[in-house]
């Protein structure tokens, strides 16, 4: 994030904000310094049972509180189709997948310079089809039961440079898979479980 600046760069930004305000008015008046901050996003997610990669693009929105060096953070994902997958009595299928955050990521910085964040999000699976890609096996609500919780952190580097995040997650089991749910212990097995990993970067813009 291109909170990707040094500690006394964060520290002094803020003290020069709120002296400023001090002198224009009085002692205790002075408010919270929030950069805000656009980044390009680019995740790639491993999924441990599957044993495969997949990478999407997207957008992200971070306001940094510079008094308290916290965080909030919107990012935005394009959904993402895997290449075929075995799903047992389906042995070649297609996902497609989107992460849908149930708010903003929130973090910090800290002493060392490293930013470690957290974001809530359910994964969706839009569209679940056959070889021929034509029928969609999966309604509307195919998604995990619960929130997956993603702890990422990194080493901020210089205020222009990329941030990288990495971090594990647990997937945990789906619900709402086709018809009466008929799909929900087929989808869970595939992909439900520890040791998931994530890697994020984030490339100023």
């Amino acid at each position: 994030m291109k909170t990707l600046v040094r500690r006394t760069t964060l520290t002094a930004g803020a003290l020069a904000t709120c002296a400023g305000v001090i002198l224009a008015t009085s002692p205790g008046a002075c408010a919270a310094t929030v950069w805000t901050l656009n980044y390009n996003a680019t995740a790639t997610t491993t999924i441990a049972k599957m044993g495969k990669s997949v990478t999407t693009t997207g957008t992200s929105t971070t306001d940094v509180t510079l008094e308290t060096r916290t965080l909030t953070s919107s990012l935005t994902l394009a959904p993402v189709t895997t290449s075929a997958v075995d799903l047992g009595s389906l042995p070649l299928a297609y996902a497609t997948v989107a992460v849908e955050p149930t708010a903003k990521a929130t973090g910090t910085i800290d002493d060392n310079q490293v930013i470690h964040i957290t974001q809530y999000a359910y994964l969706h699976i839009t569209r679940l089809t056959g070889p021929a890609k034509l029928v969609n096996l999966v309604g509307a609500n195919c998604r995990t039961a619960t929130p997956v919780k993603m702890d990422l952190s990194g080493k901020m580097q210089g205020l222009f440079d990329p941030t990288k995040l990495s971090g594990t997650f647990t997937i945990p089991q789906f619900s709402g898979c086709g018809a009466f749910g008929i799909l929900n212990s087929v989808v869970s097995s595939k992909m439900s479980g520890p040791g998931n990993t994530v890697a994020l970067t984030l490339t100023p813009r």
